[in-house]
């Protein structure tokens, strides 16, 4: 049986595991391959008995598709322990982006990392930029001659609620429109929300979501940024990155060709927000937030099926 056809691979398999799941799977393959050489000698031998032939076949072929293959729908993030996910924070305040990113422990530069970034001290979480790295070197190897880059990254509760109360306040336009114009507050939030997230409740709090290239859709219609996208679509899901606003869905923000997500780690936060909005803990101030918050969850879920 070729393993590809039953739809996963190994290096798949190990980006979407926790640490400690990827070890014992390491050990697991490293025993199967001791295995697989002993075996080979039993295997051979005149005197090997049919029974212990099927047997050792049995055994190395489960932990070989042990190694491999994960379930389909199977929880690649099983495991993961609070203080793995948020360190010394309060996942409440974590995921609202009620913390400071710059000197959390589990968060690095993309400098340190040599991630290109459209500008310095942007950060993300280390097993973001890990991924991100492996990916780009990907990337690199297939496209030399093509530009890749970091246009935005980690944003805090403060930064997020700039870009809003600005949209809100009229200090910055909307579709060429000062939304102090829309007196419905309701109507004046949908308009913000095309785009831009209510504060608290911005992926790009997590760590683990990050912007590429361009934020203009039209970039990857055609050329080169088509050509990453395209590229991402393929290549992007064996790192452990999921795009997150598709094409196509019912509702919730526009399509973000450029919005990637580092899903190891982003879908056990997306299950925690849920959590907490759900036991009224996610709780955030910002211009417009008494009559626009409860749309949160809206935008908040209505992703790309490949990110839940």
């Amino acid at each position: 049986m070729e393993l590809d056809k039953i739809g996963c691979t190994a290096h798949r398999n190990e980006v979407m595991m926790p640490k400690n799941r990827r070890n014992q799977w390491k050990q697991l393959l490293q025993t199967s391959e001791t295995m697989g050489y002993e075996s080979s000698v039993a295997f051979s031998r005149k005197d090997a008995l049919p029974g212990m032939q099927k047997r050792i076949l049995t055994l190395l072929f489960i932990v070989s598709v042990g190694v491999a293959c994960s379930p389909a729908g199977s929880d690649p993030t099983n495991g993961a322990s609070e203080a793995e996910l948020y360190g010394n924070t309060q996942p409440h305040l974590y995921l609202s982006g009620q913390f400071d990113p710059y000197s959390h422990v589990g968060f690095t530069t993309l400098e340190k990392a040599g991630i290109p970034a459209s500008r310095k001290g942007m950060v993300l979480r280390k097993e973001t930029t890990e991924a991100l790295k492996k990916m780009l070197f990907r990337f690199k190897k297939d496209h030399p001659n093509i530009r890749f880059w970091v246009q935005s990254a980690t944003r805090p509760f403060n930064s997020q609620k700039g870009i809003w109360e600005a949209k809100w306040n009229g200090q910055r336009k909307v579709s060429g429109m000062d939304l102090r114009t829309i007196k419905d507050p309701l109507k004046r939030a949908r308009m913000i929300l095309e785009y831009s997230s209510m504060p608290g409740t911005s992926r790009h709090h997590w760590g683990t979501d990050f912007d590429i290239n361009s934020l203009n859709p039209a970039y990857y219609r055609s050329g080169t940024g088509k050509i990453i996208y395209e590229w991402m679509l393929a290549n992007a899901p064996d790192f452990g990155f999921c795009l997150v606003y598709t094409e196509g869905r019912d509702g919730g923000y526009q399509w973000e060709p450029w919005h990637w997500s580092y899903r190891p780690l982003s879908a056990p936060m997306l299950r925690d927000w849920n959590r907490l909005y759900d036991a009224n803990k996610i709780r955030t101030n910002f211009s417009g937030s008494d009559a626009a918050f409860h749309l949160a969850p809206e935008y908040v879920n209505t992703i790309g099926a490949a990110c839940k």
